[in-house]
């Protein structure tokens, strides 16, 4: 019995790594393009633009509509850089909460296995991996997330459902994979 459950519980664990490809999952840099869906009492809110995920870095949103911003969630926070270069810390080290909520999202498009897994509880629905918490307080925050493939072997779209009623998809397409980054690339990075 403990070896049928040990087997069903590694089964699971690979059920989203399973189906990214290793040339994504061990890319030290993927770019592409972003459509964020954010959708709240009734109503959408849609932006779009760049990403730039960097291995060992974190991710950089480039945002281009509605309006241009740059988010990037590095290993020390969460910082949006303005138009007009003004930097504004969402989330940091500080607020213990948020800076786990960010981590997730970014260990979810970093193909953070390990981390996932310490806050998530894995199932399969249809053609989704979905993680539901395991702590009653991130119950309070998030009801689930369900991550679905492009058939390329990436992460296609991630879809999170809040305890409030609202959602917040990504839809992505891997334009580039690289495993050297650039220092315009890097820069990003440095200045959260």
């Amino acid at each position: 019995m403990k070896q049928f459950c040990l087997l069903m519980i590694l089964s699971l664990s690979s059920l989203l790594f399973g189906q990214v490809k290793d040339e994504y999952k061990n890319a030290k840099l993927l770019k592409g393009t972003y459509t964020q869906i954010v959708s709240q009492k009734g109503r959408s809110f849609e932006s779009s633009g760049d990403f730039i995920v960097a291995g060992g870095y974190g991710i950089c949103w480039i945002t281009k509509l509605p309006k241009e911003s740059i988010t990037v969630m590095g290993e020390k926070n969460v910082v949006q850089i303005l138009p007009n270069g003004k930097k504004k810390v969402m989330a940091d080290s500080g607020n213990a909460m948020f800076s786990q909520i960010a981590n997730i999202i970014k260990s979810i498009f970093t193909y953070d296995e390990k981390t996932i897994l310490e806050s998530f509880n894995q199932s399969k629905e249809n053609n989704a991996t979905v993680y539901t918490p395991k702590t009653e307080e991130l119950k309070k925050i998030i009801e689930k997330i369900e991550v679905s493939f492009a058939k390329d072997g990436y992460i296609e779209k991630i879809k999170m459902y809040s305890s409030n009623n609202s959602t917040t998809e990504y839809i992505m397409k891997v334009v580039s994979k690289s495993n050297t980054l650039t220092s315009e690339e890097i820069k990003y990075f440095e200045e959260e």
